[in-house]
Parts: structure tokens; C-alpha cells; sequence
């Protein structure tokens, strides 16, 4: 049987519910797989290296680059710093791994639109949304981290309830459960995409 093509796999879902788990742990147990390298202009924290942990980038450089068109997708986030993914993140190494990256859903629709027009992206992403069983679910889990400014909590459950509304566009939605069962439906879900994507 031949191979699977290569694909980027995007895991979606609100702040909170366990995709950067998932995404850990699908690049730790499941060989070919790589983690997208993103890019922040936010400074390093402690242990985290350029090019390994982000491409750590100043506002201006990162500004130039996207008015360059060199993302695929960026994102100016409420702290007033920005986040986003390079296209040669994602084109140099997708012909020789799959790829795995969470991001938010704004992302995922710049992404999708990158893939009409990117031959190299053109049929090979796949999109999992990770949804919380309900928006009080998800409270308690953020909660359980530790102590949010109740004005950050809020932010992040009005976040999350546009987020959840926007499951049903993903190819696949992951019911959250335990971390556990996340990961096998996880699994589940990127052996029927492999099958689709061998055609």
C-alpha cells in the first residue's frame, strides 16, 4: 500500500481545553510527525530557545515579513503583542514529515484559504476541533491552573463560546474527555484523514 502523503494537521479549540497536550504528545508517540515552529514577537521566557520553542521576532521585523506575505496566518493578540505561522515553517518541511500545530480559529480560516492558492498546501490539511463538553467544563478546567484576573476568565469564555460555535466546519470534532481519551480519538481521527488523503 503506498505511503500516505504528508499533512498539516491543525488542532483548534478554546483556550484551555488541552490542545498543546495533544499536540506534545502526537510529536513524542507517533513517529513522522514535527511540531509547526511559530513565530511571536513576545520575549523568550526561561529555557525557551529561537527556532526551537518560536521564531522569536522584534515588531518590526515580524511586521515587515507579513506585509512581505511571508505567513501563512498572524494574529495581534489582546496583550498587544503578535503571533503567527511562516509559510516556510510549514512548506520546507511538509514534503518530508507531517506537521502538527494548535492555533486559534481566526488561523485556521486564514490557513484554509492560504491552502486554495499554496500548491503545496492544496489538499493536504486536515483541521480537529478539541470542544469542551460546556463553557462551565472549560471555566473549571482554566480555573484549576490557577488563579485568571476575572476580566481574563470572561475574555477567555466569550472566546470560547464563538470558538465552539465554529466546530461543525472542522473535518473532525474531539468530544474532550479525559486526556487520555482525547489522544485515542485523536488517533482515531488521523487514521480515517490518512485514509482519505491516500484517496
Amino acid at each position: 500500500m503506498a505511503a500516505s502523503p504528508t499533512a498539516l494537521l491543525i488542532l483548534a479549540g478554546p483556550s484551555g481545553v488541552g490542545k498543546s497536550t495533544l499536540c506534545d504528545r502526537l510529536v513524542q508517540d507517533v513517529p513522522g510527525f514535527e511540531r509547526v515552529i511559530t513565530a511571536t514577537t513576545r520575549p523568550p521566557r526561561p529555557n525557551e530557545v529561537h527556532a526551537r520553542d518560536y521564531h522569536f521576532l522584534t515588531v518590526d521585523e515580524f511586521v515587515r515579513r507579513r506585509d512581505a506575505g511571508e505567513f501563512l496566518e498572524t494574529a495581534k493578540v489582546h496583550s498587544g503583542g503578535y503571533y503567527g505561522t511562516l509559510k516556510s515553517a510549514v512548506l520546507d518541511r511538509l514534503p518530508h514529515t507531517n506537521l502538527v500545530m494548535n492555533i486559534d480559529v481566526q488561523g485556521v480560516r486564514s490557513i484554509r484559504a492560504a491552502a486554495l492558492t499554496e500548491p503545496g498546501l492544496r489538499g493536504r490539511v486536515v483541521t480537529m476541533f478539541v470542544a469542551p463538553d460546556s463553557v462551565e467544563v472549560l471555566r473549571q478546567r482554566i480555573e484549576g491552573r490557577g488563579a485568571l484576573p476575572p476580566e481574563e476568565l470572561a475574555r477567555r469564555l466569550q472566546s470560547a463560546e464563538r470558538e465552539i460555535a465554529e466546530r461543525n466546519s472542522y473535518d473532525y470534532v474531539i468530544h474532550s474527555n479525559t486526556k487520555e481519551q482525547d489522544f485515542r480519538a485523536l488517533l482515531d481521527y488521523w487514521a480515517q484523514a490518512q485514509r482519505k488523503l491516500q484517496g
